[in-house]
């Protein structure tokens, strides 16, 4: 346990990359279109949590040109999908959320060097908010389900019983275990009472079903070695229960069993447990407690030498 604290620690002192590796934009002010389009890809590639985004609009654009290049800056305003962001389904492929399904928005401050045809984003900062407050979509629609924190407390129990149902009626090689709690809505039902709707990841892990580990003890398999789940249910708070699961499996990239005797890999922690998550934790302004946030880009902690 206590080598496994030590290793987020370094993690999270780690310096992280600031730079993606270059790509095909030109310097022309016909060129913001195209540099919005590069800044979501971007983005969703980087974006470890939650749930991908698409481009609403670009909201303004500033460019300067100079000698073997030129500065974009664009700001853009995307719209939360419906696909989490361990869906290998492209982002503009992906639904949008209505308005009673309580997505949200981000706006984004996006910018790029352009030298000698090559492009390279630099930095983006953006604001990750509900589409509606639960106050603003109480005047619309009072009957729509109230966001909850991410932590909400009644939600995260739920989660978690719907993570121990889903590896009670699992069928697979090994056990899951909650990669994260993607979204808590609450609403209240006639003759029901209060309904959590409960949306979750799930990814899998090194312990066989057989094995007698204890449960706290499996570790997931590396990204590209592990199944990942993605998952809806009630829970009906008056009588303590989880209701049907919905589920959607999104297969390892790597399938093949590892030779005989090799171990399985070590890879790093989950994100929430990650360096990421500590930077972007500390630099992020007046965070909503009931969304997944997009980091700012890049997440280094000292000055580039």
């Amino acid at each position: 346990m206590a080598t496994h604290l030590f290793a987020v620690l370094l993690w999270c002192a780690a310096a992280l990359p600031a730079f993606v590796a270059p790509q095909t934009l030109t310097c022309g002010r016909d060129s913001v279109k195209a540099a919005a389009g590069m800044a979501v890809r971007h983005i969703n590639d980087r974006h470890k949590h939650g749930f991908k985004f698409r481009l609403r609009e670009v909201q303004s654009s500033n460019y300067q040109q100079f000698s073997g290049g030129c500065h974009i800056d664009v700001n853009v305003k995307l719209s939360q999908t419906k696909c989490h962001f361990s869906n290998p389904k492209p982002a503009d492929q992906c639904e949008l959320w209505q308005m009673d399904q309580r997505g949200a928005v981000a706006t984004c401050s996006v910018e790029f060097w352009v030298m000698w045809g090559m492009a390279k984003i630099t930095k983006y900062e953006c604001t990750t908010r509900p589409e509606l407050t639960n106050e603003e979509l109480l005047t619309v629609c009072p009957s729509c389900a109230k966001l909850l924190p991410l932590n909400d407390p009644t939600g995260v129990s739920a989660v978690n019983e719907a993570v121990r149902k889903f590896n009670r009626e699992s069928k697979r090689v090994h056990y899951f275990t909650l990669m994260e709690v993607a979204q808590l809505t609450a609403k209240d039902v006639v003759n029901i009472g209060t309904v959590t709707l409960l949306k979750f990841a799930l990814v899998e892990t090194t312990c066989p079903r057989q094995s007698a580990h204890a449960f706290a003890a499996c570790t997931p398999r590396c990204p590209d070695r592990a199944t990942r789940v993605y998952c809806q249910a009630s829970y009906y708070n008056s009588h303590s229960q989880v209701g049907e699961l919905d589920c959607e499996t999104y297969p390892a990239k790597m399938s093949s069993p590892l030779p005989a005797g090799e171990p399985e890999p070590v890879c790093r922690p989950l994100f929430h447990q990650s360096s990421e998550a500590c930077v972007c934790k500390a630099k992020l302004r007046n965070p909503q407690p009931s969304v997944h946030h997009i980091c700012p880009f890049p997440l280094h902690t000292h000055k580039p030498q």
